[in-house]
């Protein structure tokens, strides 16, 4: 497999070195390469061949993996569109929605990461709700952005809109996820802004309600929760279901707890890009395209 990095930060790496496990397994061959606009300051793993200039770049690539900073995405995939075969893009595929016409024609080559729908316990769930009726939701993402981004929290992507920050972006797992469970809503309103004392320019609160035909759905996203949350609480006909993507844990109000896991924080990025490998390169499925992906941005910024 010849693959292309764009972005050799810490998800880029991470991805470079579940792929180098994967592909171990399978007994495909590898050929990495990584376009750097610079040298960077951290130290890249030395078995990736760095390519400085854009008329360098090949263009036979099987996939390329654009994992630079957000608000790159949009020029990176104009300029790369035409060498290679598929695209893994981190999410979210922009800093805002745009015209995505010139690559709709080959839109399941694209595939947006939507890592939390790999996590065992949201697997757990999505089987689980097959079977009950749901009448509404619940969803917090809380957490405190100094001990996110522990380097300098000022510094960081998250803390600039200019480069795709945002807890609207940085979090754009939450509507993903409820999507994905649940479908597009039939209409949407959003509320964001900055209300915390945090030194950042960008958006630290992201309120959203989802209205389906059958349900409404809340969905809270902060910076600045000093416990940190991350579940969604649902009311069903006869229940009350919570998954606890922090714990782990599926829990009925009736019976109990339903389901406990122990994973590793990097399982569910290895069962995404095995997702990738198994279903998206081989023709047979590809369920966060970046038409898909671009819709759900639309909710997250508001644009209807």
């Amino acid at each position: 497999m010849k693959v292309i990095f764009f972005g050799l930060g810490s998800i880029g790496q991470k991805h470079y070195q579940n792929l180098k496990t994967i592909c171990k397994e399978k007994a495909i061959p590898l050929d990495v390469s990584a376009y750097r606009s610079r040298k960077a300051d951290h130290v890249a793993p030395s078995e990736i061949r760095m390519i400085y200039k854009m008329d360098e770049i090949e263009d036979d690539y099987d996939v390329a993996f654009v994992t630079n900073p957000t608000a790159l995405h949009l020029s990176t995939l104009q300029k790369i569109k035409d060498k290679a075969a598929y695209f893994f893009v981190e999410k979210p595929i922009f800093e805002k929605a745009y015209s995505i016409d010139e690559f709709i024609g080959n839109k399941d080559a694209y595939y947006v990461a939507a890592p939390l729908r790999y996590k065992g316990i949201m697997l757990e769930l999505k089987h689980y709700l097959k079977h009950q009726i749901t009448l509404n939701a619940r969803v917090i993402s809380s957490s405190y952005l100094p001990n996110w981004r522990k380097d300098d929290y000022t510094k960081s992507y998250s803390a600039n809109p200019e480069l795709g920050g945002g807890i609207e972006l940085d979090c754009i797992h939450e509507l993903d996820y409820v999507i994905d469970l649940f479908g597009f809503p039939t209409q949407s309103k959003a509320m964001y802004g900055k209300k915390s004392t945090l030194k950042i320019q960008s958006n630290d609160t992201a309120l959203y309600l989802l209205e389906y035909e059958d349900k409404f759905i809340e969905i809270h996203l902060d910076y600045y929760g000093q416990v940190p949350q991350r579940k969604i609480e649902i009311i069903t006909t006869d229940d009350f279901i919570t998954c606890d993507l922090l714990t782990n844990t599926l829990t009925s109000r009736k019976l109990g707890e339903l389901r406990a896991l122990t994973e590793e924080s990097n399982q569910m990025y290895l069962n995404e890009l095995t997702y990738f490998i198994d279903k998206v390169l081989t023709h047979t499925e590809n369920n966060n395209t970046i038409e898909h992906a671009n819709n759900v941005l639309k909710i997250a910024k508001e644009i209807n």
